[in-house]
């Protein structure tokens, strides 16, 4: 089904050539679908030159001149014609579109002008022609139709000026007319569903794109055509996140099984899903599969990640790669105080952060504790599978070694991470550099063991000091009866770098340092993140002085949830620790309190979401990373079930998962691998299969940022310019600022798909308090410090052991807040 997805009155989709866009190699062909006939507009950016010469690109180092009003431009002595070219990419052309290129140009000698509009990535010419100037102003014109069929989604117009001598060429009033290309994306049918599939005694939700305004009849239906369950939609009124008439229809009350079932109502059908208690049980491991395939210094084994994701080892010094064994510091920069070093460091291994080749300590940092985090819940939690996350269970070459698979992935990351602390004895001792990548950037597609460009460590600091505080503190309690010596290494370094980061409380990442190479991850407010490292040394060594800190931090009772968790934000992860991890900290039902209470704010916002998100926000925007902040967001209602064993909770982050995986406005998985139509071009250099057929896409399990009202990237800021939130998507590897991976939002991924995979098929048991269930010594604060653990009284004790479906009907103070979607 295509809709139109714009604001009325939408700006004209024209693409546009953003300052510091990435380089492109070969892009993907873009299939057009009908469009409907359109009157024919300007396509080139400033074609008059009055005050600067940009978006336009020259090359053989000549510099642009617009002083006179126009370009103008010494081109030097050069042999090739492709040698000498002023141009402007990111074209948006209309396959079969007929258009006209328009420009006055003049020379200071006899000169021949060579104009040619073809792919940006080299493919044959729609117009390749040659027209003379002199030193008098001319006007030509030229005619051209774009190919049928698919055509490139950039393109560029370049006047080839070299192969002729030396010269002095001046151009005015360049024009391109004629229909814009306007994406339109292809969203299938009207009835969107969780296309991976629905729990059978969990919630089951879709809901219906019409223009219908009372309820309308509805059947589930079994791949055979049998009907398995009828009723009537609920007319919900005009959704604000996609603009679109919207009904919602509850299949819940059917509970039994199904392979490839569809709803249908209205005439429409959706596309297939299961209904069986193993929908999730693949994602967990997928999920979690995502970071070994992105694992830093070391071969990739095809036999462990499929043969398809089989490489090289990355940045261990084999040409082309400089190598991460020896990485130097920065060049001073005057955004960094001039500051660098004399030392270089080994930090070799950890994991790739996202589409680029850097390694993050904060980004890494929020990563690797989810992954800790879906463990450490398995110890305490009331509902789990306590093998799921044992040995053996993951996609990771260390299975079989005795210890549980997701922390042989969690310690791969937490090396490098203690890699990155500065040496005793060095300015900043103790502190953590920010991150190290490329000193320049690289372009699309380049496999890691590609990477020829030199490395570089970014300055120290607190950020990054107090991520590796609380990871490292985190670990030490989880590793002390696994590997006792490295426990004590973790917790070594926690303390030092605590200690580091409270001597330097003030050395922030500026913004500034994201210019060259990779992102800047800057944080100049690190509050949230002294009150995390401070929770994680208390709840694992009992100490009075973090447990000081933790009660005088600003944020311990202030919300910490309603704007939602990040890598820049992560005081939550500290308060749903001291919330689960079994402690004596003064006023702890308070904190577990503060966590029920964000999660019924929450659960009251999806219920008035038609598409079942779990994120409402404030302004009306999507964030950069918008599925990631759903996910959060499911993780702090997930954990309010861990708390209290009420169902409406478990039911809440069941059915968030319903938009990710299809029931959206584009009726699209943002999960690779899992539904009808899912993301599958992501952005990423080596997850690259869209610009070359020899690379893979990427691995299944792995989730798209999603929406993202900002359009940061060229090729959403052109294409989805004006779109309404749940719109601002397309699945193209260029579009970076809609469409990345990162490692960050898939733990979130992994930890929610952890839990949902816990609940078998959505019946869940009203059992004893967390709390009650065996701990082991290292589970308990003490471990390494003063020795007062204690199994604390069941602060929420909810039934008898009773199953209860998460369909309902939901029993308790809370079950007013979940309804009909």
């Amino acid at each position: 089904m295509v809709r139109n997805p714009w604001r009325t009155g939408a700006p004209l989709l024209v693409l546009l050539l953003a300052a510091g866009a990435l380089p492109v190699a070969a892009v993907p062909a873009q299939t057009a679908l009908p469009q409907t006939a359109q009157e024919d507009e300007e396509l080139v950016l400033n074609g008059t030159f009055d005050e600067t010469h940009k978006p336009w690109w020259s090359n053989a180092g000549m510099t642009p001149d617009v002083s006179t009003g126009e370009l103008c431009v010494d081109v030097p002595d050069v042999a090739d014609p492709w040698n000498a070219i002023v141009g402007q990419n990111d074209l948006a052309l209309r396959p079969g579109g007929r258009y006209t290129l328009t420009l006055t140009a003049r020379a200071d000698r006899a000169f021949e002008l060579r104009p040619r509009v073809q792919p940006t990535d080299g493919g044959a010419a729609y117009l390749s022609t040659g027209t003379p100037v002199g030193t008098t102003p001319r006007t030509v014109s030229f005619t051209f139709t774009a190919p049928e069929g698919e055509l490139p989604v950039n393109n560029t117009l370049q006047l080839h000026l070299g192969g002729q001598g030396a010269a002095t060429v001046c151009l005015d009033d360049v024009s391109l007319v004629g229909p814009p290309y306007r994406y339109v994306p292809d969203t299938g049918p009207a009835v969107k569903v969780n296309q991976a599939g629905y729990l059978p005694r969990g919630p089951k939700h879709a809901t219906v794109v019409t223009a219908a305004t009372k309820p309308q009849p509805w059947r589930l239906e079994a791949a055979d055509g049998a009907v398995l369950a009828t009723g009537r939609t609920t007319p919900r009124g005009t959704d604000p996140t996609s603009g679109e008439n919207v009904h919602t229809v509850d299949f819940s009350r059917y509970r039994g099984t199904a392979r490839g079932a569809r709803l249908t109502t209205g005439g429409v059908t959706s596309h297939p899903f299961d209904v069986a208690a193993d929908v999730y049980q693949d994602l967990r491991t997928d999920a979690m599969r995502f970071f070994y395939t992105n694992r830093s210094g070391v071969a990739i084994d095809g036999d462990v990640a499929g043969q398809e994701y089989a490489r090289p080892a990355g940045h261990v010094g084999v040409a082309p790669n400089q190598g991460d064994q020896a990485v130097p510091c920065q060049e001073p920069k005057p955004w960094m105080d001039d500051w660098t070093c004399d030392y270089t460091l080994d930090v070799t291994g950890g994991w790739y952060d996202a589409g680029d080749h850097g390694k993050y300590v904060v980004n890494g940092g929020i990563a690797t504790h989810q992954l800790l985090s879906a463990y450490e819940r398995t110890l305490h939690a009331r509902v789990v599978d306590d093998g799921a996350l044992g040995d053996s269970t993951l996609h990771v070459p260390e299975r079989g070694n005795g210890v549980p698979d997701v922390l042989d992935e969690a310690r791969w990351n937490l090396e490098f991470m203690l890699a990155m602390q500065v040496p005793a004895g060095e300015p900043l001792a103790g502190m953590a550099h920010h991150k190290v990548h490329d000193v320049a950037w690289t372009g699309l597609p380049l496999l890691p063991s590609a990477d020829p460009q030199p490395r570089a460590l970014h300055r120290p600091s607190t950020a990054a000091t107090l991520n590796l505080a609380a990871v490292a503190a985190t670990g030490a309690r989880l590793w002390e009866d696994l590997d006792p010596a490295f426990a004590d290494e973790l917790l070594t370094a926690a303390r030092t770098a605590y200690d580091a980061a409270q001597a330097h409380p003030d050395l922030f990442a500026p913004r500034e340092d994201g210019e060259s190479g990779g992102g800047p991850y800057a944080d100049d407010e690190v509050s949230d993140e002294l009150y995390w490292a401070a929770a994680e040394l208390y709840l694992t060594t009992g100490e009075k002085r973090f447990r000081t800190d933790v009660l005088r931090s600003p944020l311990h009772r202030a919300d910490v949830f309603t704007d939602g968790f990040y890598w820049g934000s992560v005081a939550a992860l500290g308060r749903l620790d001291l919330a689960t991890v079994p402690s004596r900290l003064p006023g702890r039902p308070l904190v577990r309190r503060s966590v029920v209470e964000a999660a019924d704010h929450l659960v009251a916002q999806q219920r008035a979401e038609a598409f079942g998100q779990t994120y409402t926000p404030a302004d009306g925007l999507y964030p950069w990373g918008s599925n990631s902040s759903m996910l959060n967001n499911q993780v702090v209602i997930a954990t309010a079930f861990d708390l209290t064993g009420d169902p409406v909770y478990a039911r809440s982050v069941v059915e968030g998962l319903d938009y990710l995986l299809g029931r959206n406005v584009l009726g699209t998985s943002y999960v690779t691998g899992y539904g009808t139509v899912y993301a599958q071009n992501q952005h990423s250099r080596w997850y690259a299969h869209s610009l070359d057929p020899a690379l893979p896409a990427p691995p299944r399990g792995t989730v798209a940022g999603g929406p993202n009202s900002s359009l940061q990237d060229p090729v959403s800021g052109a294409w989805l310019e004006g779109c309404l939130p749940q719109w601002c998507y397309v699945d193209d590897i260029r579009a970076w600022a809609v469409n990345e991976i990162t490692i960050n939002w898939n733990s979130s991924l992994a930890w929610v798909a952890s839990f949902v995979a816990d609940l078998g098929d959505g019946a869940v048991t009203r059992g004893s308090d967390p709390e009650t269930r065996p701990c082991h010594r290292h589970h308990l604060p003490g471990v390494h410090g003063p020795a007062h653990a204690e199994h604390p009284r069941a602060e929420h004790v909810v039934g008898v052991g009773v199953p209860q479906p998460l369909a309902g009907p939901l029993q308790g103070r809370r079950s007013e807040l979940v309804g009909n979607h």
